[in-house]
């Protein structure tokens, strides 16, 4: 590279820097305004039965990784929460809440992504389950060498990072639009409205699509 050219990219990265520092504390500000906001909605549907797990079923992505099985368990799935670091808004818990059932002794599930060496990573949570309802556990396919496991729950065991972005920046965010659609499966890569306080912190350049979370295959 030529003398001017590494100049050109010493200043273009210079800029690139400047402008996701300012991103982030949009981002940041964006997230602090809208906190009330979801606090009023949380009060709106704590009555709604089943809020969450239609909502779930009716996003294109997630319900390609809900299992049948799944379905009495997040039955009794009552909140969803996103809370983000307030030092740092890459970091960031998705609390689900569960009423009392027969599945786990856990009151919340937590998926923690945490933004460290310059990537997000997520980590492992351990679900207490009862005897008998690991849903998580693997099943042999007949004729497979590998384990398989497609429950919704086996993600929260492992570092996967594909189901916690699509969480906290579009379903969380746009809620309500996706449980009032619900005769209607609802992909929010092809919406390009604006939500309800949605924000891109993945990390991924602007053109490249974001991934759909699908199942997982193999897994042991």
């Amino acid at each position: 590279m030529s003398e001017i050219d590494a100049a050109l990219m010493e200043k273009m990265e210079d800029y690139n820097t400047k402008v996701e520092k300012i991103d982030l504390e949009l981002a940041a500000k964006r997230n602090e305004m809208m906190l009330p906001l979801y606090e009023e909605r949380r009060k709106i549907i704590a009555d709604v039965k089943h809020f969450w797990l239609t909502v779930f079923r009716n996003h294109m992505g997630l319900s390609q990784i809900i299992e049948e099985e799944d379905v009495p368990v997040l039955e009794h799935l009552t909140d969803v929460w996103v809370k983000h670091d307030p030092k740092e808004i890459r970091s960031f818990d998705i609390v689900f809440t569960f009423s009392d059932n027969g599945y786990f002794t856990n009151k919340e599930l937590v998926k923690k992504v945490v933004f460290k060496n310059g990537e997000q990573v997520a980590e492992p949570f351990t679900i207490n389950w009862k005897d008998g309802k690991d849903l998580t556990k693997s099943k042999r396919k007949k004729g497979a060498d590998d384990d398989v496991s497609d429950s919704f729950f086996s993600y929260f065991k492992d570092e996967d990072i594909t189901i916690a972005h699509f969480i906290a920046n579009e379903l969380f965010p746009d809620a309500l639009s996706a449980y009032a659609n619900d005769d209607d499966e609802i992909d929010f890569e092809d919406d390009d409205s604006e939500d309800e306080g949605s924000v891109d912190l993945s990390g991924e350049d602007d053109d490249e699509e974001e991934e759909e979370p699908t199942k997982k295959k193999n897994k042991k």
